[in-house]
């Protein structure tokens, strides 16, 4: 029996298809465009983040540097690469790094991939984030390796094998004279870092400078993009506490009190245990309640001796103490009367404070 659509139930069907196919339709874009935004950042794109807010123009001019080693080295591929052992791999491509891009001299301060690409000039820091990108592109597996002040690479070979970048004939020398590099006397002290940790290293070694140069405000600006990259890293923090103790340090000896405790409060935030540290806030605290009570500023004196409570020499009971004289040597008795008042509110938990103010300004009591 044959069925014959009506025209109504034949347009509502075409509906449905044209909306369907919309739909499929407008997904595909976006399940590309999620795909390129889950897709992890590589180690040459977190270094270019790392670097901060250099010129487009400049960036543009490093990254083609390196597309163009990347093309050279497809095209002059050893013919016997397949049959190379990892260890020869990982030497090919280490002197076509030194003999090509990394012409310049060792420079400690120069932490750039950009700068290493396009002035030739590296650290540890740059040529080993260069190493590890351009062992990437052939296929070589490596791991950035990390001690105290220094950063190298491992080719993850059978055995491994540690490179030391900044030294152009690594491969040329002798295993015993290798054996005095610092990554092979780090031994099991050596820390394995991470392509984010790698970067890092690019803000962190600049923040160092910064603070050097007694510009906190960079350095912190520095370390915390450090921080964003590499949230875990111990000497990131224990960095940032330091330096912001010491801008701390600066802004009391600049009588910029209010800054130092904002300072403070940040200091406090990240929660540093640092001995040092904490007897620096001591007597950061003690000083600035000295200039509020030179300058004043009693009350704001009054609160931070509350909320640091034995961080200086200056009790909140001493402080009242030197407010009611202020007061009456100014002639101003309401005032003491009602800091007085204060006073005796504020120590209530203290009864024998209490008694004692008493009795010590009992003419500015009432009958």
């Amino acid at each position: 029996m044959a069925y014959y659509w009506k025209e109504s139930e034949r347009v509502f069907w075409i509906a449905v298809y044209v909306y369907v196919t919309v739909l499929i339709a407008s997904a595909v874009p976006r399940a590309v465009s999620a795909e390129s935004i889950s897709r992890p950042a590589t180690l040459a794109e977190l270094s270019w983040a790392a670097e901060g807010n250099l010129p487009n123009e400049r960036i543009g001019q490093a990254q083609q540097r390196l597309r163009d080693h990347l093309q050279w080295m497809e095209q002059h591929l050893p013919a016997r690469w397949g049959r190379m052992g990892l260890k020869e791999r990982g030497e090919w491509v280490f002197q076509s790094m030194h003999d090509q891009l990394l012409i310049g001299n060792y420079a400690e301060d120069q932490n750039l991939l950009s700068e290493a690409l396009l002035g030739g000039d590296y650290n540890c820091v740059s040529a080993t984030i260069l190493y590890q990108v351009l062992a990437d592109h052939a296929g070589l597996p490596t791991m950035a390796m990390q001690t105290r002040g220094h950063v190298w690479c491992r080719l993850l070979s059978r055995p491994e094998l540690d490179i030391e970048t900044t030294c152009p004939t690594w491969f040329l020398l002798e295993p015993h004279d290798q054996d005095q590099a610092p990554g092979i006397q780090a031994g099991d002290a050596a820390r394995a870092l991470t392509a984010r940790g790698l970067a890092a290293k690019i803000p962190y070694n600049r923040a160092s400078l910064a603070a050097a140069k007694e510009e906190y405000a960079q350095a912190i600006q520095l370390l915390d993009r450090a921080l964003v990259l590499d949230p875990q890293d111990p000497a990131a923090m224990k960095n940032r506490v330091a330096i912001l103790n010491n801008w701390a340090v600066r802004c009391v000896s600049q009588h910029d009190c209010d800054r130092a405790l904002e300072l403070l409060e940040q200091i406090e935030a990240q929660q540093g245990g640092e001995t040092q540290v904490g007897e620096n806030e001591r007597r950061i605290v003690d000083t600035v309640i000295q200039q509020w009570c030179r300058e004043g500023r009693f009350a704001d004196a009054v609160r931070l001796a509350q909320w640091k409570p034995g961080e200086s020499r200056h009790s909140v009971r001493s402080i009242y103490e030197t407010w009611i004289e202020d007061a009456k040597s100014r002639g101003e008795w309401y005032e003491a009367k009602n800091v007085l008042h204060s006073a005796m509110t504020a120590l209530s938990d203290d009864p024998l404070a209490v008694a004692q103010l008493k009795r010590q300004y009992r003419h500015l009591l009432p009958g």
